[in-house]
């Protein structure tokens, strides 16, 4: 499996703090099945965290995967980000930009209590810069909560929705539950990721997520969502 959504590089945001941290995340993740992470730490929230842009993110993926390596956890770090999409703040350029392993592919998020019509402004920013938008957590937005065809609306113009494996098992409040279920049945979610930030909660273990998977939603492909789609995205492909 591929966890396109990780905070797992240490000391760049709110997710792992230390190295140890970062490679008992990976243990984790690397026991339940993963083997590619695309790290994706926070950006345009705290200026203090992001110093050095995107040589920094990528020195300390190649910083935390030589750590991997040394104690045998075979797990393959791509470089990435989480980009905060707000009104009033452009698009970083080009060499600040940090999309999923390089691809046309950004992954981005909102104020949970964000306009939609800031979010389509901003979404329309991320397509005009030639890019995609890969849309993290959408189940968590209230405007979607309240109006889940905004997230039809999303698909149909070709963004790809993420949902977080939290969501779907219940541990992040039960409208996001109940929305991340409704995307689910619609078929509008393009990827399941885990949006781990420790290893002792928000985890990037999965093997709960493929059983309610297995039990919930008989009918979803989860090799789409937890591997194939990921793949094809860090590849720079169109997505099934």
């Amino acid at each position: 499996m591929i966890d396109l959504h990780c905070h797992i590089l240490p000391g760049l945001d709110d997710g792992s703090d230390s190295m140890d941290t970062s490679c008992r995340m990976a243990a984790i993740a690397a026991a339940c099945g993963i083997r590619t992470i695309a790290a994706t730490p926070h950006r345009g929230i705290d200026p203090a965290l992001e110093a050095g842009g995107a040589a920094r993110v990528r020195a300390d993926v190649r910083a935390l995967q030589q750590e991997l390596d040394r104690w045998e956890i075979p797990v393959r770090l791509l470089p990435g980000s989480e980009l905060l999409l707000r009104a009033g703040q452009p698009l970083p350029g080009p060499d600040s930009l940090l999309t999923l392993n390089g691809s046309r592919y950004l992954l981005v998020e909102f104020y949970f209590d964000e306009h939609p019509a800031v979010m389509e402004r901003k979404l329309q920013e991320v397509e005009a810069a030639g890019l995609v938008p890969v849309i993290a957590h959408p189940e968590r937005y209230f405007c979607v909560q309240r109006n889940p065809s905004l997230a039809d609306l999303w698909a149909e113009k070709g963004r790809v929705l993420q949902v977080n494996k939290g969501s779907l098992l219940g541990s992040l409040g039960e409208g996001a539950y109940l929305t991340s279920a409704l995307l689910l049945r619609r078929e509008l979610v393009s990827v399941i990721a885990s949006d781990a930030h420790h290893f002792r909660r928000r985890t990037p273990e999965l093997r709960g997520l493929l059983e309610a998977l297995e039990e919930r939603f008989p009918a979803v492909d989860a090799d789409l969502l937890l591997r194939k789609n990921p793949e094809r995205i860090l590849r720079d492909l169109p997505i099934h």
